[in-house]
């Protein structure tokens, strides 16, 4: 049985990807990146499903993009390349996808949580974007953050760094609610259910309406941007240099 993985589960209509990757702190490998991508495939697919919920096993959501497994620059982009194919995905999927969110929510964690139509959010769930400390940029937050925080806040956050509990998220507008850490999957999956008995027809068409301007001209400028930095040894200098300085 592989160690990372998403495991897909039916519940009364509702779909719940399921991200196991728990010894990385459900970090975002290749491996479960191809998962979501062909579960978010699956469900556009099916027609039963209505809503699609991500759920993390374990205590947290994702501590972010998986670095480990990575030996040279060409594996970096390739797992660049997947990322940045499955969180359009998500934003393009005819059902609303909701976030279930605990733990570390981290880099490439908080940008999956953005892609999703709204996010329940645990007590003791902590967003945060640490690239800017690594030399890198979380490319997906620069085009979706400031939409709901407005252009300067989102600036300070991910050029500071800056850690928000699971309040200060919720006061900005990027959790929809915050719940108890052992409410988390039921108020995740009862807001799914209330949104599931609602005509699917008319729900498509309000995240159609809503997501409208998504994932056309800024996705495109995404993927053209070589994200990837133009050393694998600096990378690596900069990674080993990070994870010291906070030993």
């Amino acid at each position: 049985m592989a160690e990372d993985r998403v495991e897909f589960e039916r519940k009364d209509g509702i779909g719940i990807a399921w991200i196991d990757n728990q010894a990385k702190r459900n970090a975002l490998s290749s491996r479960v990146l191809a998962d979501l991508s062909a579960i978010l495939d699956t469900v556009e697919r099916d027609g039963k499903i209505k809503v699609l919920v991500i759920a993390p096993r374990g205590k947290h959501f994702s501590a972010g993009f998986d670095i480990g497994g990575i030996d040279d620059l060409p594996a970096l982009r390739e797992r660049l390349a997947l990322f940045a194919r499955t969180l359009p995905q998500i934003e393009r999927l005819s059902v609303p996808v909701i976030a279930a969110a605990r733990g570390y929510v981290y880099g490439g964690g908080f940008e999956l949580a953005l892609a999703c139509d709204m996010i329940v959010a645990s007590e003791r769930a902590v967003f945060w974007f640490p690239e800017a400390n690594l030399g890198g940029c979380p490319p997906f937050a620069c085009l979706r953050l400031y939409q709901i925080v407005g252009r300067p806040r989102a600036k300070e956050i991910i050029m500071t760094c800056k850690q928000l509990s699971a309040s200060e998220a919720l006061a900005l507008g990027i959790v929809n609610r915050v719940v108890k850490e052992e409410e988390l999957i039921d108020s995740a999956l009862s807001l799914a259910q209330d949104i599931a008995q609602k005509g699917s027809a008319v729900i498509q068409m309000i995240k159609i309406g809503i997501n409208r301007e998504l994932g056309s001209s800024d996705i495109a400028y995404w993927r053209g941007c070589d994200l990837a930095p133009k050393s694998y040894e600096d990378w690596q200098k900069g990674i080993k240099a990070f994870f010291g300085a906070k030993q």
